[in-house]
């Protein structure tokens, strides 16, 4: 880690999640739901699903370019209450840095699924989820999330971290259609 990011990681070891796994708040005025279903293709071999399931387990779910994972953990995969600090780019070299705590990482011979809640060192409040599924030689991706703001930051970006949650949604999966091409 560069010694700016190992100055991040060090504070983000302190943050708190301040949000549950899959928990919504129905009274939440300003809130984005998203339950998205894509469908990734065939994978007669299997080889793509493997692909997708190792990159989504080793914290590499997002391209670089839409958001880049940190932590401990790397070279291995992600394990329930690993904490990961991300950092998404905006514009002419700016970045927004946000931590999260790893809820769920698991992966089998048909499925895989990673998801994170925020913590207090995140400008959301809320959670995400991404589920891979193999069945009759295709895949399928769901992509699950609840966020709010949770700092004053957020309040005055709603269009941007929109814009941002967005984008890297499109862009994993972009990444993910990639693997046809192969």
């Amino acid at each position: 880690m560069s010694p700016e990011i190992q100055r991040r990681w060090q504070k983000a070891l302190n943050a708190k999640p301040n949000w549950g796994a899959e928990q919504d708040d129905p009274g939440r005025r300003i809130a984005f739901r998203d339950d998205k279903t894509y469908d990734l293709g065939s994978d007669p071999s299997g080889e793509r699903f493997r692909e997708i399931r190792e990159r989504m387990l080793t914290g590499r779910y997002y391209p670089k370019d839409a958001v880049e994972f940190f932590g401990d953990w790397e070279g291995q995969h992600l394990q329930a209450g690993d904490r990961i600090l991300q950092k998404a780019p905006l514009f002419w070299g700016l970045c927004a840095w946000s931590v999260a705590q790893i809820f769920v990482a698991t992966g089998g011979e048909e499925t895989a699924e990673v998801g994170y809640v925020t913590t207090d060192g995140h400008h959301a409040k809320g959670w995400w989820k991404a589920s891979l599924k193999r069945e009759a030689e295709g895949l399928t991706l769901r992509v699950q999330s609840f966020a709010c703001p949770g700092s004053w930051l957020y309040w005055l970006g709603i269009p941007v971290a929109r814009f941002l949650q967005l984008r890297a949604r499109r862009r994993a999966v972009e990444t993910f259609l990639q693997t046809l091409e192969k």
